[in-house]
């Protein structure tokens, strides 16, 4: 069994509802134990322990990234180390499914109270690669928390996917499924907003302006998500579809 540390992490300190935890999931074979502060991992049969880390990171990245995306909760995950078997002297040991012995949790100090059901069951379908990984932490994490203004990560945005574009016979837009013109829309108020670049070409961003791209700026990358995991990013959309502030 492989053992993490888990960290959560949200725009205000974090307190679950009673019996949230132990939670527990089941995937691929893996049975995966949840508390507020450790997640253990079992595989169906005894692994090597560095086989059973390459197997089981894809699912927890996914499980990550959908927790981010649609949660607007991130979850750090810090590797402590495995339940080992050992074959014979001098072999390599092996991860064993054994039982969890559940931690004990420590409570955040709420300054505002934030309470959250255990996190739901995953959309297993879902893949996290480099291109995924980038967006959430250089745009939509920072965007999230206050750190990156919205004009310059949606102008980061623009450019990621025009680059995770480039090498295919589709543009961004086409492979997000949303018109030329609300792709352009995010770049272009990125682009020429006056909070990140000032030129006679400089816009103005109003409250509700930048409000409206937020929301865009994370449909863009929630649809990179599904996009990137070969599953269909959701129906068609061009400007009339437009966010609301």
């Amino acid at each position: 069994m492989l053992h993490f540390a888990v960290e959560w992490v949200d725009q205000h300190p974090v307190t679950w509802l009673e019996g949230a935890f132990p939670a527990s999931y089941e995937v691929e074979g893996w049975k995966l134990t949840l508390t507020e502060t450790r997640l253990a991992a079992a595989p169906a049969a005894p692994m090597i322990e560095d086989e059973a880390r390459s197997a089981v990171m894809p699912l927890l990245d996914t499980w990550s990234a959908e927790l981010e995306v649609d949660q607007r909760l991130v979850v750090m995950l810090y590797y402590l180390g495995a339940d080992v078997e050992p074959v014979t002297t001098g072999a390599k040991g092996t991860v064993a499914s054994a039982d969890f012995a559940t931690a004990s949790a420590t409570a955040f100090d709420a300054t505002v109270v934030i309470q959250r059901d255990a996190p739901p069951q995953p959309d297993w379908s879902w893949r996290d690669t480099d291109v995924t990984k980038a967006a959430r932490t250089m745009c939509l994490r920072p965007l999230r928390s206050g750190t990156r203004p919205i004009a310059d990560a949606a102008y980061w945005l623009s450019t990621h996917l025009k680059r995770w574009a480039a090498d295919g016979d589709q543009t961004a837009a086409e492979r997000l499924n949303v018109s030329s013109g609300y792709f352009n829309k995010v770049s272009q108020l990125g682009a020429r907003s006056d909070e990140r670049k000032v030129s006679t070409a400089s816009l103005t961003l109003s409250a509700e302006d930048k409000e409206s791209l937020r929301r865009a700026v994370e449909v863009l990358i929630r649809r990179l998500h599904l996009a990137e995991s070969g599953l269909h990013p959701g129906p068609h959309l061009d400007l009339s579809d437009w966010p609301a502030s």
